[in-house]
Formats: C-alpha cells, structure tokens, sequence
C-alpha cells in the first residue's frame, strides 16, 4: 500500500536543491569528487556534478510541462551541453554494446554534432571524423536530448542510414 508523504515535497526538493548548490560552490568546479559515471570519459569534480545536475532538471521541468499541456523547449545551450554529457556519461558506462560495432552521428541543428563509436568495449566519442556514420540522427539539440531520454519518439527527428541501429541504440541498455 501506497503512504502519502509526511512532508511538503516541493519545499524538500527546494531545501535538497540549496544544500546541493552550496556543497558545488563551496567545492569549486575543478574540486574530485565520487560520481555514479566513473566508468565515462567524463570527470570526477563537482563541475561535472553540477553539469549533470542541469541536464536532469531541464528534463524534470520538460516532463513538469508536459503533465500541465504546456510545450517549452529546452533551452538551447542546455540542450547542446545535454547531447554531449548524456553520450559521454549515459552511454559511457552502460558496458559493452551487445551489438555489431557501429557508429552514429547525432546532429543538432544549432551546429553541434557527435559521432559516438559503439564497440565490444562500449560507447565512446569518436576522435576522428573520417568514418562516415552508420546512421545520423538530426534535430534540434533539445529533440536530441529528449529522444536520448526518451520523451519524444523517433518520428520527431530525421534519420539517415540504419534506423534500426538508432532503436537498438536508444533501448540500450535494457534495465528491465
């Protein structure tokens, strides 16, 4: 049986948010510390943690929007740093990729693109450009991000080469 929290949620996570912000700033960004994404390329410093902590609430707030009818894009700059900490972190760690190895571009149409490498070793941003993609996914930076966390479909974005290797991507890794 379900229990009805015994606090006021909002002020919690308001309160939660302040101790967050204020450990980070008393850190400084360049300040090691422990994060779930150790495995990635990314770093261990409270920056990261603070990066990470804006792509989960533009998310969040998208999916606050969405439950009231109300359709704000995220913000650009977020969305395009997202893109880039959600392949490098997200697909950095989740192992190796059960698939043929394979390559996708992922395309925002404010000028930022990625080419991320799927291998026996798992997913890595590639370091050279001279291999064409597999497949190529295009959109606007923040349908990007939200493809990758799943909140819009497919169809939103255009895709050129191996739909199905997009699929396989974005179902990867099954945490059934």
């Amino acid at each position: 049986m379900a229990t009805t929290p015994s606090c006021d949620l909002v002020a919690w996570s308001a309160d939660s948010t302040a101790l967050l912000l204020t450990a980070l700033r008393a850190a400084g960004p360049e300040q090691g510390c422990w994060a779930w994404w150790g495995a990635s390329e990314a770093p261990l410093t409270a920056g990261a943690v603070a990066r990470h902590q804006v792509k989960e609430a533009a998310v969040h707030a998208y999916d606050a929007q969405q439950t009231v009818g109300l359709r704000e894009p995220v913000p650009a700059a977020v969305a395009v740093d997202g893109v880039a900490e959600f392949l490098t972190v997200s697909y950095g760690t989740s192992g190796p990729w059960p698939h043929r190895p394979a390559r996708v571009g992922w395309y925002a149409a404010e000028g930022s693109s990625w080419l991320l490498d799927l291998t026996p070793s798992g997913a890595v941003i590639a370091r050279d450009a001279e291999e064409s993609p597999a497949a190529a996914v295009h959109g606007s930076a923040g349908e990007l991000l939200l493809a990758l966390f799943g909140r819009i479909p497919l169809h939103r974005l255009r895709i050129e080469g191996s739909r199905a290797l997009v699929e396989a991507l974005l179902a990867w890794p099954s945490l059934d």
